[in-house]
């Protein structure tokens, strides 16, 4: 029998162990997959070496050439009236425009022909212009959108974030663009047969939004009580390019791990991973006394395996923090700001210590210090909770 179609919009390829929209398009396709023929489009080039990780019978469409982004004098038009984000999303700066041949984008309408498309789910609201393009010429039974997040309050965060670190000129365009988001999430979504959104606070501001909650598997092996008698070995993962995780390095070599040095009596070590760090962060993470840099790995794994806590100093963006779900769903005790386990129902103490200011952070790291045992007790109930959590249990 023939299975129905399903059609994936994602900006990224969607891959288990890749950044945060990677494992959320991941997790649509294993959905999708268990009962449609599923055809995937991404605007990303084809990453070699990857191609059998996918569920079979998925097709993949790699489309970097079907979509442009706003000219820089459109953007800057954008920028000066956030208004005509209504009428022309192509003034909004990471707004996909299908280009006018769609080479990738048109080989996937012909491979479905006149089937139907059983559903059709558009990861991130920029994608919006390439699911007009395909419902032009398909017939859609079901469209839905996957905002993740409100785009508009997470670049209002960013904006934030941006002011924080003294970057004046790219918080007032963060700001900008917030602006036009905010337009764009008042008459978008209502196109749309059924809206999902990662947080509950996010549900609460768009009357029949769905909650998708991010979620990922547990590792197999998580050794934390066998690593707890080493010492403190301390990690911040994040994507290295994006605001919020910049300002939470920064805090963590500027203000947390001078404190650290003075204060901790336990051998201890902190290192920050992430994929793009910018030439002048790694100078400042470089020089920073205690701590090491894993920049671009492939495979994070043996970063987790070796780490006994997760640092988690966040003070901006948006939606819920794979990062804080992959720690947890690793074994790590937890460490995290109000930011990091915003939308997560973690109960302070048990899953996780709370902490806000650098002086927080340090004490709690003295509380594991002087109870080393609760090293490893964070760790496993976190881990139950991932795990229950993965299962759609909470």
């Amino acid at each position: 029998m023939t299975r129905p179609v399903a059609v994936l919009l994602s900006p990224v390829l969607p891959q288990p162990g890749g950044s945060g929209r990677a494992l959320r398009a991941w997790d649509w396709l294993q959905e999708l997959s268990a009962s449609h023929e599923v055809h995937v489009w991404t605007a990303e080039a084809e990453a070699a070496g990857t191609a059998g990780q996918w569920p079979p019978g998925t097709l993949l469409w790699h489309g970097p050439a079907d979509v442009r982004t706003p000219l820089p004098w459109q953007r800057r038009l954008g920028w000066l009236a956030p208004s005509l984000s209504v009428r022309w999303p192509g003034t909004v700066a990471h707004w996909q425009l299908p280009a006018e041949s769609a080479p990738a984008l048109s080989a996937m309408a012909a491979a479905i022909g006149e089937r139907r498309v059983a559903r059709l789910v558009v990861f991130r609201l920029y994608l919006h212009g390439v699911s007009d393009w395909l419902r032009a010429r398909l017939v859609v039974n079901r469209a839905e959108l996957d905002l993740d997040d409100w785009d508009s309050s997470t670049l209002a965060s960013i904006a934030g974030t941006h002011w924080r670190m003294g970057r004046r000129v790219e918080a007032a365009l963060a700001l900008r663009e917030a602006q036009q988001y905010r337009a764009l999430e008042e008459r978008v979504p209502r196109n749309y047969d059924a809206v999902w959104l990662a947080a509950p606070e996010d549900c609460a501001a768009f009357a029949g939004a769905g909650l998708r909650p991010n979620r990922l598997a547990a590792p197999a092996v998580t050794p934390t009580r066998s690593r707890a008698a080493a010492g403190l070995r301390m990690l911040f993962v994040g994507r290295l390019d994006y605001p919020p995780n910049q300002e939470a390095a920064l805090l963590l070599a500027t203000r947390i791990v001078p404190l650290l040095r003075q204060r901790l009596a336990l051998p201890w070590t902190l290192t920050i991973a992430g994929a793009r760090p910018p030439a002048w962060l790694l100078a400042q993470l470089h020089t920073t006394q205690g701590v090491e840099v894993v920049a671009d790995a492939s495979d994070l794994a043996p970063v987790y395996a070796a780490s006994t806590v997760a640092l988690l100093p966040l003070a901006g963006g948006g939606g819920t923090k794979l990062k804080t779900l992959e720690a947890l769903a690793w074994g790590l005790a937890v460490v995290a700001s109000p930011q990091a386990v915003r939308g997560l129902a973690l109960e302070a103490g048990r899953h996780y210590l709370p902490a806000r200011t650098p002086e927080e952070f340090v004490q709690a790291m003295l509380a594991l210090q002087a109870a080393p045992q609760r090293v490893a007790a964070l760790g496993a109930a976190g881990r139950i909770w991932a795990e229950t959590a993965a299962k759609g249990a909470l």
